[in-house]
């Protein structure tokens, strides 16, 4: 008890920072003026030497292009040229109408756009995904410390979105490919094609019900069972990434060499051993929270965000302290995917030194949901986390 109390005066001044940091951010939206300008196509095709097969660095939603424009003083900058399918022309205005409204630090921002009768563009500027730097294997290691603040940052950009406009948006594909870094590491989020708009701010969030579209991986359970939609499908997504990030593997698919393990023994080779035991709990206590089945369990991404920080501010502390030796993490954090037909879930159960059981020592939980998908035609089978009673196994 004695410890807690340190920990709650910290978590309300991240609280209190961060309602600031956000209040700021709406303010300074209501007064700043940003010149978007539609974009010749002649010039777009141009930066990617017509649309060069050499040139596209990714491909999904849309196709993504690395293009070079010129400033006015004649120097080169390197752009991102997304390519929209002419069908998909709703994704593409929307995309558009909700970038010009967007002004955080942690959102990409538009450069142009253009709106031909044959093609549907969008320029911004040039980054690579958070997904690239975890995977290269050429790249230089991201160091465990600036994982956490690159998680902060998309959580400070996901707040935004859900609580720092007037109407709550919801992104609706928050994945590793779609977290974008700068030159400095700096996270913004990308691909509002199949962002919906949500309650106004002020008012108490409803469901909305809408088509299955996404990476079926990072989709929450109430959005595949009924295809409602709100901005708690986020944070269910943000913690896919949050594995992600500590593993350095990608949960799309969910690989078998995680399926039932233990997490701590999958981390990422290249920060095993970097992550202290206090950081841990922190870490990975949120990341379960975001993937809890039921929306209401899940937290506000200003808790996340306020949580992130917590867990990197315990990071710093340790190192002070311990600046040769490796971190031993005793703990135990079991990742359970259920998958039928073309899909997976993620259950976590933490073990912090624990076993799941009721009085008797039995595992209690209730039955699994059956849910449909009627585009891929797949049963999908999800066992709930409620009810769970944790017997401490260290007296």
């Amino acid at each position: 008890m004695q410890d807690e109390q340190p920990t709650m005066e910290v978590k309300h001044a991240l609280y209190d920072k961060n309602q600031l940091h956000l209040t700021t951010t709406i303010v300074n939206e209501y007064h700043s003026s940003s010149v978007r300008r539609q974009a010749g196509i002649a010039k777009i095709m141009k930066s990617t030497n017509n649309f060069d097969h050499k040139r596209l660095i990714a491909r999904g939603w849309v196709k993504v292009y690395k293009g070079c424009l010129q400033h006015i003083d004649g120097s080169d900058y390197a752009v991102t040229v997304r390519r929209f399918n002419v069908e998909d022309i709703e994704m593409f205005k929307r995309e558009v109408e909700l970038l010009c409204q967007l002004h955080h630090p942690n959102c990409v921002s538009i450069v142009g756009f253009c709106n031909h009768k044959k093609e549907k563009i969008t320029v911004h500027e040039y980054n690579r995904s958070l997904l690239y730097y975890l995977l290269d294997e050429v790249r230089e290691t991201l160091p465990w410390k600036k994982r956490i603040e690159i998680c902060i940052g998309a959580a400070r950009g996901l707040h935004y979105l859900h609580a720092g406009l007037k109407r709550t948006i919801i992104h609706r594909s928050i994945n590793s490919a779609s977290i974008l870094l700068d030159d400095n590491m700096h996270p913004k989020l990308s691909s509002f094609g199949l962002s919906i708009m949500g309650a106004h701010f002020k008012e108490k969030s409803k469901p909305i019900q809408t088509d299955l579209v996404g990476l079926v991986h990072y989709l929450s359970l109430e959005y595949i069972k009924d295809g409602i939609v709100t901005h708690k499908c986020d944070v269910y997504a943000f913690g896919i990434v949050l594995l992600e990030v500590v593993t350095g593997v990608r949960f799309f698919p969910i690989p078998k060499e995680l399926m039932g393990k233990c997490v701590e023994e999958n981390i990422d080779p290249k920060i095993k051993g970097k992550i202290a035991p206090e950081c841990w709990q922190v870490f990975i206590d949120i990341t379960l929270r975001c993937l809890e089945d039921e929306p209401d369990e899940r937290p506000e991404m200003g808790e996340v965000e306020v949580e992130l920080e917590l867990a990197l501010l315990l990071q710093e502390q340790v190192d002070v302290t311990n600046i040769n030796s490796d971190y031993t993490l005793f703990s135990k954090t079991i990742i359970i995917p259920k998958s039928e037909g073309n899909f997976q879930y993620v259950i976590g159960l933490t073990e912090q030194e624990t076993v799941c059981s009721d009085k008797e020592g039995k595992v209690v939980r209730q039955k699994s949901h059956v849910a449909s998908d009627p585009q891929a035609e797949a049963i999908v089978k999800r066992q709930r986390r409620e009810n769970i009673l944790w017997k401490d196994l260290v007296q």
